[in-house]
């Protein structure tokens, strides 16, 4: 296998991980900012703060990856074809 071979296969890996892990990391943004709104709705204002704050974490995971995915997607594009 040609080195281009693997890193195009590299690139392809990493990609498929990096969107698996968004997917985990989308979902769990969601039940976090449910938790959110359960504790704002029971005035339980300590776990509304934890919860957002890890609703935040999540979703900044989230557009990090996002960036990951499509940088690679770019950098793939721009690749001269193989001979």
């Amino acid at each position: 296998m040609r080195r281009r071979d693997t890193t195009a296969l590299n690139r392809e890996q990493t990609i498929a991980q990096a969107r698996a892990v968004r997917a985990e990391h989308a979902i769990a943004a969601a039940l976090y900012a449910n938790r959110v709104e359960q504790a704002r709705r029971a005035s339980r204002y300590g776990e509304m703060a934890l919860w957002t704050t890890e609703y935040r974490r999540s979703a900044a995971s989230c557009r990090r990856l996002g960036e990951i995915i499509r940088s690679e997607r770019q950098a793939q594009g721009r690749r001269p074809p193989s001979p």
